[in-house]
């Protein structure tokens, strides 16, 4: 069992209301016991104990990840990296689940926490379906991404703004949607957790109806391009999580605006889901059945996405052969819009902002590779300079601009690269391999 006890003081109000004597000692008995051995809700410091202790234990399989931005109140958010020889520099494709957008969200949390656990135990007794999945893709996990809220026990940040309406892309200054697009650092942080990996899905956990969602958050927009693919996946969840559950563009749940999953999918064409848990009607919502009871269910619809991240036809692939030793880095920056709205010059216009995308790979003893990135192809959004532009069906040609690079930041050689999705392109990387080694003037 991990991490039985707190070390950290987390206020009352972290706690959920269902968490009590009662809660406690009458949890499911329909449901197989979790992964940790937990039969309540975690606080922060179980959390953070929880991601330590799978570090700790298991090096050669999970790596902490601290993401760049504190939150308001000065809090760090933390996750983990999960992968076969977690520390090589591989270039395997990523599956990213982030849980509490909503701090609130209790189970959101606990479920995300507790897939981790499950894949680092499983993979270290040797299970043959979970060591294979984690020898072609990496699992980004960040169980609490509004540490704020969830100290609280409120869905909003410590700034009252709702960070799944604080995305750029579409954004509205509606009142939970923060003073600007991108205001909040909780935010941010996940702009640079998807702008720094190739993250083939993105799942963003959530509770409590029974809908898996995918972009676009308004209907004006148009269906995604790449809607056969989401509602695909996002089927196979829902079918995953029981009969009750409906797959669908988060717009025909809700219209809303600024939310996490349309800028992911929109910047880095992952796949990108919500997906929201909750019991039948007229159950009540308590620990047993928000978390015990869906758990299984739970564990196959994650791994179901791990599955999608690791399918060659669901990413890209630049390889070839450079100097051992050089960095290898993939770039491309972009403007993105909001939705119009009144400015303060009287003027009703979108504002714009600029997506910058970079990963970087270092390359081994003997120089090969062979890098899962996403397409170099983004999908047009219906968000435009000149206002919402609906039903579009093209991609924007923007190739990866690939550099080599001594460890230095020293760029020997620049590549722009096409490349779709189930592709793969060769690059010729000659020039660095012959000026690598070269005396510097």
């Amino acid at each position: 069992m991990l991490a039985a006890a707190a070390v950290l003081a987390v206020p009352a109000l972290a706690v959920p209301t269902a968490v009590g004597a009662a809660s406690q000692s009458a949890p499911s008995t329909t449901a197989a016991d979790l992964p940790s051995g937990n039969t309540a809700y975690r606080t922060l410091a179980d959390y953070e104990a929880d991601l330590a202790e799978l570090v700790a234990d298991h090096p050669d399989l999970v790596k902490p990840i601290t993401l760049p931005f504190p939150t308001t109140s000065g809090r760090t958010v933390r996750g983990v990296e999960i992968s076969t020889n977690v520390n090589a520099d591989d270039g395997k494709p990523t599956f990213v689940d982030v849980g509490m957008h909503h701090g609130n969200e209790f189970p959101s949390g606990e479920l995300t926490m507790e897939f981790a656990i499950d894949l680092v135990q499983r993979a270290a007794a040797g299970d043959r379906e979970v060591t294979r999945l984690l020898d072609r893709a990496r699992v980004v996990v960040v169980p609490i991404v509004n540490v704020d809220g969830f100290v609280r026990g409120r869905r909003q940040t410590d700034t009252n703004v709702d960070m799944n309406r604080n995305y750029g892309l579409g954004w509205l200054p509606i009142s939970t949607g923060g003073a600007a697009a991108w205001s909040e650092p909780e935010a941010r942080n996940i702009e640079w957790l998807l702008s720094t990996r190739q993250a083939v899905v993105f799942n963003t956990q959530h509770t409590c109806i029974q809908v898996v969602l995918y972009p676009p958050l308004q209907l004006a927009a148009g269906p995604a391009q790449d809607v056969d693919r989401l509602h695909a996946l996002a089927s196979e969840v829902a079918s995953i999580y029981g009969p009750g559950y409906k797959a669908l563009p988060s717009a025909e749940d809700y219209e809303t605006t600024g939310e996490a999953i349309d800028w992911a999918y929109y910047a880095t064409r992952g796949l990108a889901l919500t997906s929201e848990t909750c019991p039948d009607a007229g159950v009540a919502r308590t620990y047993g059945t928000q978390v015990l009871d869906v758990y299984d269910e739970h564990r196959e619809a994650m791994l179901t996405m791990l599955e999608t991240a690791a399918d060659p036809d669901q990413y890209a692939v630049i390889d070839g052969k450079g100097p051992k030793g050089a960095v290898l880095r993939i770039t491309k920056a972009f403007d993105m819009y909001t939705s119009p709205y009144a400015q303060p010059d009287g003027a009703t216009r979108p504002s714009s902002f600029t997506t910058t995308l970079t990963s970087d790979l270092t390359l081994g003893r003997n120089g090969k590779f062979e890098w899962a990135v996403n397409p170099s192809y983004r999908p047009i959004p219906a968000y435009q300079e000149d206002g919402i532009h609906g039903f579009q069906t093209g991609f924007y040609e923007e190739p990866w601009i690939l550099t080599c690079e001594r460890p230095d930041g020293t760029v020997l050689q620049t590549v722009p690269v096409n490349v779709d999705l189930g592709e793969t392109v060769t690059v010729d990387l000659k020039e660095c391999r012959r000026e690598f080694h070269q005396a510097r003037p």
